[in-house]
Formats: C-alpha cells, sequence, structure tokens
C-alpha cells in the first residue's frame, strides 16, 4: 500500500518484485488501484505527486460514465474496457444475480472456483485493452497506472500480464494477485456480515464471497496453467496475443527492471 492512500482503493506500487535475471522491477513506474474517481481529495493530491503520465481505466463505458476518473493535468487518460461491456456494463460491479447463484445451497464449491477462474483466464486472449496496455509500455508512457472498478480482476489480470513479460516468478505473480484479498478485507467482512442472518456459513458460501468481493487462488492458477498447456511456454503466448518477441520483451525489461 502506497502511504497515505486508504487501503480500500486498493493501490500498490509493482516495484520491487525481482525478476528472474536478478533484476527487480523499478519503483514508481507501474501503478495498480481501483476506480480513481473513489479517491478523496487528499488522495488526489498524493496521486498528483506521484507523476503519473498515463492512466489506462479497464472498465466499461458505462461505468465510466457513472463514476468517472478526475482529470489529471499532464496525465493522458484511456478508457478501454478489458472485459464484456454487455453482464450489466460492468463485471465488477458485483451483481446479484450472479452472487445469488454462487451462494445457491445446492452448487458446489468447486463450481464456484471453475466460474470464477474462467471468467478470469478468458480475459488474456485477444484483448485489446491489453495489447494497449502493452504498447503504451513500449512506448515509454510512463509512469503508468492501470486500474478497474475494484482493482483486483481486470487489474489483476494486467498485473499478471505485465509480471510476466517483466520475467517474474509465478510464485511472485499469486502472491501479488492475491494481496487485493488484504486490501479488500473490509469488503470481504462486511458482505460475511450481511449473511449473518444465516444459521451456519458454508463453505460454499466463504468461497462466493471472497469471489466477489475478493479473489480466489483458483484464478490465478488456471490463468498460468491454461496459458502454458495452450501455447507452452509465456514466451510463446506473448508473442502470439501480444506480438512481444525477445526484442520487445527485453526491451520491456529493461525500461522497467534494474
Amino acid at each position: 500500500m502506497l502511504e497515505g492512500f486508504r487501503k480500500e482503493m486498493n493501490f500498490r506500487d509493482l516495484g520491487g518484485y525481482r525478476s528472474k535475471d536478478g533484476r527487480s522491477i523499478r519503483n514508481g513506474l507501474l501503478y495498480r488501484s481501483a476506480a480513481l474517481g473513489l479517491l478523496n481529495e487528499e488522495e488526489r493530491s498524493l496521486f498528483r505527486d506521484l507523476g503519473v503520465r498515463t492512466v489506462l481505466d479497464f472498465r466499461s463505458a458505462k461505468a465510466c460514465s457513472e463514476l468517472p476518473d478526475p482529470e489529471f493535468d499532464g496525465c493522458e487518460q484511456i478508457q478501454t474496457c478489458a472485459a464484456f461491456e454487455n453482464i450489466r456494463d460492468d463485471l465488477n460491479d458485483s451483481p446479484r444475480e450472479f452472487f445469488d447463484m454462487l451462494v445457491d445451497e445446492d452448487q458446489h464449491g468447486n463450481m464456484i472456483s471453475a466460474l470464477a477462474s474462467s471468467f478470469h483466464a478468458a480475459l488474456v486472449y485477444t484483448n485489446e485493452a491489453y495489447k494497449t496496455m502493452f504498447r503504451k509500455l513500449l512506448e515509454g508512457s510512463g509512469p503508468l497506472l492501470f486500474h478497474c472498478s475494484q482493482g483486483k480482476d481486470r487489474t489483476g489480470i494486467g498485473a499478471i500480464l505485465i509480471m510476466l513479460a517483466l520475467g517474474i516468478d509465478e510464485e511472485q505473480i499469486r502472491q501479488d494477485f492475491l494481496l487485493s484479498n488484504e486490501y479488500r478485507a473490509s469488503f470481504i467482512e462486511k458482505r460475511l456480515n450481511s449473511l449473518s442472518f444465516l444459521p451456519k456459513l458454508s463453505n460454499n458460501i466463504r468461497t462466493a464471497v471472497i469471489a466477489v468481493e475478493g479473489v480466489i487462488p483458483e484464478e490465478v492458477h488456471m490463468v498460468l496453467a491454461e496459458i502454458l498447456e495452450r501455447y507452452g511456454s509465456y514466451e510463446n503466448f506473448l508473442l502470439h496475443e501480444y506480438d512481444l518477441g525477445e526484442a520487445e520483451l527485453q526491451k520491456l525489461r529493461d525500461m522497467y527492471l534494474e
């Protein structure tokens, strides 16, 4: 968590993660967060001090219109939806129908995990938003921040892709993805408390709550496992999905690692 930002903003710097070549991601170049429209005045001032030059907003057009990002001088702000515009216009809006289905006691926890994981895994393929993200990174448009509504799903996938391109190992990628549960602990707890009328909170319901308000380990596992199953290696995946060959990957690593 960056000093001065509320934990609920899920606002963090990817700096410090160590690459397989022994270098680390530079601090102050790659940020991730929840929607910037949620920033209070103090946080907006702190954001200006970061010198962010590019903001990528992965939300739907409708979500952006309902809670627009504040404008920041000298910052290019790009709206590029990283999910499906037609699922209640914003998949991170915790649709009531989706939650009701997940907590149905006739369901099984493994179905919840499979459903949430399949959604995340699908985002990494033929996704123009993440192609835009890599194009801006290659242009040297940092410091760069990317976000969605809650900073955990589409933002989490964006972080996975960047870390794969920079040669970060799977364990650190998992750690970063699951950090959203720590940052969003108050939302998870609030949702659990709202179900206190139930005589017992089953593992199925707890899994559903975490899937909706946070993230579950199965999600990042399926993303990484499916990439390897389809492409055999992360390098092959990055080449065919994002046109990141050896030269492009080396350029990214030289720019964002130290």
